[in-house]
């Protein structure tokens, strides 16, 4: 094992070593406008090696088996110029059992994917005749090795196979319907509901609605949620806490988000495209509940960011073989609640149901400010959905939109690392193009 030699070279020069050996083995395969588009294969092996020297750390990067001296020489030489370094690496320890490998996924042949996408496109143009849909297959291997020179040596294999859909539909302007599977657990692609989903969107944003700009209530699909939540990402990292840049800092044991929710950060989540056994420095992972009703719970760390805050590691330590660890969540997962989509809806008189954004972003990412244009909106009135909405905008602050969420699905959607149910929002600051 190259693992080994490269920390042997490592002794010779550094204090401590540690090595990330990374090998993913990805197919892709890709339909454009319902034709099949390309087919690709990539293998990639690389190793990432950080020193401590003099106190201070370096780190490197290469994917030449045959240049491990120069591997070393360059972490060696970095260390120079690193941070100073105030953790040490860990011993090796048990971890956790979860699936993230199942074989039946390999079995999955290139051929395999390009026949589910041929009858994925033949089911939708049978009812809807004029969609257009964008598919893209991806099968990836990960083979990951975490040893250290302090006896640790841990690995685990990762097998992920996931279809997103894109499905635009050209009537008095572009309709785009979003759509996604994780096939990661290796049961065989039923594209039933799937069609079900995508034929019930095309219908419900055939008809042209309108609604003036003005605040609303608000239900965020989870495919929006996910992007939506994008600074309470930001704020729950270590490494903001370690810059005193989060507005969560202090503020452990507060009710910062509404009772309704409780958010978790669960790397233990079978089949799930972010589950592992270990992190990127090879400690254990966790379940780590970020929000508890409502009341922050505290941050995710590597060991880095443990040491620099007086706290402790999360097992939360994110990497590829060509950058250092950095803490990060690895799937999202919100509770459900208890209201289903049709109550939900039932319930407005007026507002929008919000399934997809794209093209805007955060206006001030760190303090929760969040702007974002809606690709796939759709109006409710008198308790019915009517139609799409063009041109809308959602703007407001993340922590405090959620204070307000009045309404928990009763449903989580997988959508590989992110299990989320809808979220519907009272009043949620709305412009539109009428």
């Amino acid at each position: 094992m190259q693992e080994k030699e490269i920390l042997a070279l490592a002794r010779r020069r550094a204090d401590r070593a540690e090595v990330y050996a990374e090998e993913t083995d990805r197919t892709t395969v890709e339909f454009r406008a319902g034709r099949f588009h390309s087919q690709e294969s990539r293998l990639a092996l690389g190793h990432g090696l950080r020193v401590v020297k003099d106190g201070r750390v370096g780190f490197s990067s290469s994917t030449d088996p045959e240049r491990l001296d120069q591997l070393v020489d360059a972490a060696v030489e970095t260390a120079r110029y690193g941070r100073e370094c105030r953790f040490r690496f860990p011993h090796a320890a048990e971890g956790p059992a979860v699936r993230t490998f199942d074989n039946r996924v390999m079995l999955v042949t290139a051929t395999r994917l390009r026949e589910w996408g041929e009858d994925l496109v033949r089911a939708m143009r049978a009812r809807v005749k004029d969609l257009k849909l964008d598919l893209t297959f991806r099968r990836t291997y990960v083979e990951t090795v975490v040893a250290n020179t302090e006896g640790l040596a841990v690995g685990f294999q990762r097998a992920a196979l996931e279809l997103d859909v894109s499905g635009l539909v050209v009537d008095d302007g572009l309709v785009w319907l979003p759509g996604y599977v994780n096939l990661s657990n290796g049961e065989p692609f039923n594209l039933e509901p799937l069609c079900d989903q995508l034929e019930n969107l095309a219908r419900q944003a055939r008809e042209r609605a309108r609604l003036a700009s003005g605040t609303w209530p608000v239900i965020v699909m989870p495919p929006a949620l996910a992007e939506l939540l994008g600074p309470l990402f930001a704020g729950v990292n270590g490494r903001m806490k370690e810059k005193g840049t989060s507005p969560l800092v202090g503020r452990e044991g507060e009710p910062v988000i509404g009772a309704s929710l409780t958010v978790v950060d669960n790397p233990l989540r079978d089949h799930a495209t972010g589950s592992s056994r270990f992190d990127g420095e090879g400690l254990p992972c966790r379940r780590n509940v970020l929000f508890e009703r409502g009341a922050f719970c505290g941050f995710l760390h590597d060991l880095s960011t443990a040491a620099a805050c007086d706290d402790e590691p999360t097992g939360s330590a994110r990497r590829g073989y060509a950058s250092p660890p950095f803490p990060a969540i690895t799937n999202l997962e919100i509770l459900p609640g208890d209201t289903t989509f049709e109550k939900a809806v039932a319930e407005m008189e007026q507002g929008l149901v919000v399934y997809q954004l794209t093209g805007g972003g955060q206006s001030n990412m760190l303090a929760g400010e969040v702007a974002v244009n809606c690709s796939t909106a759709l109006k409710v009135e008198a308790g019915k959905v009517v139609g799409r909405v063009k041109g809308a905008m959602l703007a407001g602050n993340i922590y405090e939109l959620l204070k307000t969420v009045d309404r928990v699905g009763a449903v989580q959607q997988d959508l590989g690392d992110s299990f989320l149910p809808f979220l519907r929002f009272p009043a949620l600051k709305t412009a539109t193009g009428d």
